[in-house]
């Protein structure tokens, strides 16, 4: 008896309680306003693969970016332990003061990647250029420098990125 009255009951409040989705005109969305920019938090444990036999012991996790039409990678090598970010802020900021005067004839939007905090436990990577992205036949890499901890390592700041002509 008791269901019976009080489910129409429920439904009957929730009735005025609809929304819809409405699109704005340029006008509206250029009055609207909101929080700048995404924050992200990130745990990540990358160990090595002792299949990778490269490495002595095995290797860890790989990148490589090729910069614009060059011929050869940028990598990151090697990558291993704990490595958390909490915190990571992006948001375009226009620098257009500051810097002893080159703010102002700057006067552009720039990506600022924000970092509240940052930590690294046990962590290695090597930079290197190579070749290849991946190792295979005709690979030839070149060892720039390799950074390694066995404790704790804690960052916070930003980073600004230009872009290139």
């Amino acid at each position: 008896m008791l269901r019976q009255i009080v489910l129409p009951a429920l439904l009957l409040l929730a009735m005025p309680l609809r929304a819809e989705m409405q699109a704005l005109a340029e006008e509206e969305m250029q009055a609207v306003s909101g929080q700048a920019g995404v924050s992200l938090s990130v745990s990540l444990n990358i160990a090595r693969n002792p299949s990778q036999t490269r490495c002595a012991g095995g290797c860890g996790a790989r990148l490589a970016f090729k910069p614009g039409l060059s011929n050869g990678y940028i990598v990151l090598d090697n990558i291993q332990g704990r490595f958390s970010f909490d915190g990571v802020t992006l948001d375009i900021q226009r620098i257009n003061s500051g810097y002893n005067g080159e703010g102002a004839l700057f006067n552009k939007d720039v990506l600022k990647i924000g970092l509240r905090s940052a930590t690294f436990q046990n962590a290695q990577f090597t930079l290197a250029g190579a070749n290849q992205a991946v190792p295979g036949a005709g690979f030839d890499q070149h060892h720039l420098f390799t950074y390694q901890t066995n404790g704790n390592v804690r960052m916070q700041g930003n980073l600004y990125i230009f872009a290139a002509p």
